[in-house]
């Protein structure tokens, strides 16, 4: 009896031995499900600790093991861990004991080429071959996708660029009818992408921007933000610059949004080269810290060295030589591999050397760098001789692809009902509303004089502000223009608007990119910093007001016009409630001052 009790109990204890095992073994599979994200998309930052804990269990499989490693790959490299992310993925791909035909491995592949082209690293052809085989439009089709575009844009130098646009519209082709926008906007920023190759900068500034409206529906995290940022280099480069400065605006909200190293880092670096571009160098100088910051929390030497450029920019502004001497001392320091293509090809860092070994009086090298210099500038007029037919291709292109959408589209309206019918009706118009009230809610968050933040969204900010860390604090200023009426007489009662953005330009000088500047009243201005010493907070706004004060020093046409502010602060060492209520008590606070006359 006794033996015929033990195995009673052992068989139990097998079966919920199994039974246990095989739910774990089904959770594991749900958070692999659940982490995988379309190869053109990123996964959402919140789902890594659970990924990390599921990595940390012992009862993994190989392949289930393997399959977590790909997924944290992706959220690397959605954070601009490019390197550590290919140094993980080339150690795992090296298992003999994982399935090379899982969508896993083919994955893997895929981000290794990825990583590689985000430094401009031939290596990624080789790469995006090998995931194209693993790969079919049925079969891991994102992945397909997303290597096909890559071998057409990178690895086809000997294709001819009309041919390569054909075969971008014949991808577009395949997925207009089901495919899904992240899959659209992936497609459409490969078009992009190509038109920028051929120096048609306005051109694949309207492709990008057509993807990021796409992907807005769709992508999640850093991912909302890397095809617009290579709209607003596009539309710079095209001489749009106040077109980019919208973007710019777009890209800050979204990147208050999101608030991941990469974000913070495309964020600043926009700010940065808009600010070069228009040559606008004490806002740059303001600027530059915030984009060293964010270049080194992803560890980018791209980054890196955009940040030496920069800086080098300001000095040469500055006529201080011994600074360029120590700037090219560097650059001489470095492998040639150190420095990636896109600065050697880059018409405005070239030129940028030329003025420098000219600001030096070293002809030779001023000579060298100037050869380098016409010679790119020679090939890009090749290449732009060349777009009309490129042009031509691409309107060939886009005609007879709008002429088969058409017969489609009227044949599947014949065999459509009318429910059908209705329901795409407001699939459409609801895809619509949203981009178009998004672009509302961006447009109707600035106020359109002074291109701040309104009142509102600058309250809407500073309330969503988390508690300062410990010793810290959130200081709220207020300033107010209390002879704003006797400057614009003085300047002309025509030039109100222009004397309002001397002003709000003044502010924008001296703060920083992560700051909450906005127009709070027709003569106030509010400014919030968060997680900052009380002592630093009180400095730095008095150096805001001074600054302030002197708008008008240097201006030849002001006639010695000197502006009289009044500013109350308000400081907090906890998360902010009954905001309105401490807003209308510093107004108040203002408005006694100037009663009495007091700063």
């Amino acid at each position: 009896m006794f033996q015929r009790l033990s195995l009673t109990v052992f068989s139990f204890l097998s079966v919920a031995l199994a039974s246990f095992a095989a739910l774990a073994n089904d959770n594991i599979d749900a958070v692999i499900e659940k982490v995988r994200t379309p190869s053109y998309d990123c996964p959402n930052q919140s789902l890594l600790p659970e990924l990390e804990d599921t990595l940390a269990l012992e009862s993994l499989t190989s392949q289930q093991r393997f399959a977590l490693t790909v997924a944290k790959g992706q959220f690397l490299i959605c954070r601009g861990k490019y390197e550590e992310a290919e140094t993980m993925l080339l150690k795992a791909i090296m298992q003999s004991n994982i399935d090379k035909s899982s969508y896993a491995f083919a994955s893997a592949i895929y981000q290794i080429g990825f990583s590689y082209d985000a430094r401009e690293n031939p290596a990624r052809c080789k790469y995006y071959q090998q995931a194209q085989e693993l790969s079919s439009p049925e079969r891991h089709s994102d992945i397909f996708t997303s290597s096909s575009l890559g071998l057409i844009n990178y690895c086809s130098e000997t294709t001819s660029p009309e041919i390569r646009l054909g075969k971008m519209f014949g991808v577009l082709k395949r997925y207009s009818n089901d495919g899904s926008p992240g899959e659209l906007a992936h497609i459409h920023n490969a078009i992009g992408l190509l038109y920028g190759d051929l120096e048609q900068h306005a051109l694949a500034a309207e492709q990008y921007l057509k993807a990021h409206e796409m992907g807005l529906l769709v992508y999640e995290g850093s991912n909302k933000v890397s095809i617009l940022i290579s709209a607003i280099v596009s539309l710079l480069s095209s001489g749009q610059t106040e077109r980019a400065y919208q973007s710019i605006l777009e890209l800050g909200v979204l990147n208050s949004e999101i608030d991941t190293p990469l974000t913070n880092f495309l964020y600043q670096y926009a700010l940065s080269i808009y600010y070069r571009k228009t040559q606008n160098y004490n806002r740059l100088t303001y600027t530059l810290p915030d984009l060293e910051k964010a270049s080194s929390n992803i560890s980018s030497s791209l980054g890196e060295l955009l940040v030496n450029w920069h800086k080098a920019e300001i000095c040469l502004h500055d006529n201080d030589l011994t600074c360029i001497k120590q700037y090219i001392s560097g650059i001489e320091a470095l492998n040639d591999d150190a420095i990636p293509p896109v600065f050697r090809t880059n018409l405005d860092y070239l030129s940028f050397n030329v003025s420098m070994y000219i600001a030096l009086q070293d002809l030779a090298k001023a000579k060298e760098a100037h050869e380098i210099y016409s010679k790119e500038v020679t090939k890009r007029r090749e290449v732009t001789q060349d777009s009309a037919l490129i042009i031509g291709a691409a309107n060939l292109y886009t005609r007879i692809y709008d002429l088969e959408s058409a017969i489609e589209r009227a044949e599947q309206q014949r065999k459509n009902t009318l429910y059908t019918a209705i329901i795409i009706f407001l699939l459409v118009s609801g895809i619509t509303g949203y981009v178009l009230r998004r672009k509302h809610l961006a447009r109707i968050a600035i106020d359109p004089v002074t291109l701040l933040l309104n009142a509102n969204s600058a309250i809407a900010r500073i309330n969503k502000l988390d508690a300062p860390k410990k010793g810290r604090a959130i200081a709220i200023a207020m300033f107010d223009i209390s002879n704003l009426r006797e400057i614009t007489r003085k300047m002309g009662s025509t030039k109100g608007d222009l004397v309002l953005r001397q002003i709000a330009q003044t502010l924008q000088n001296v703060t920083r990119g992560n700051d909450i500047l906005g127009r709070f009243g027709t003569e106030q201005f509010i400014l919030c910093l968060h997680n900052i010493e009380e002592r630093s907070a009180r400095q730095f706004f008095d150096r805001v007001q001074n600054a302030l004060d002197n708008t008008f020093e240097n201006d030849a046409t002001s006639d010695h016009i000197v502006v009289e502010s009044q500013m109350s602060v308000f400081i907090a060492n906890e998360k902010i409630t009954g905001l309105n209520d401490i807003l209308d008590d510093i107004a108040m606070s203002i408005d006694m001052g100037n009663r009495s006359g007091n700063n």
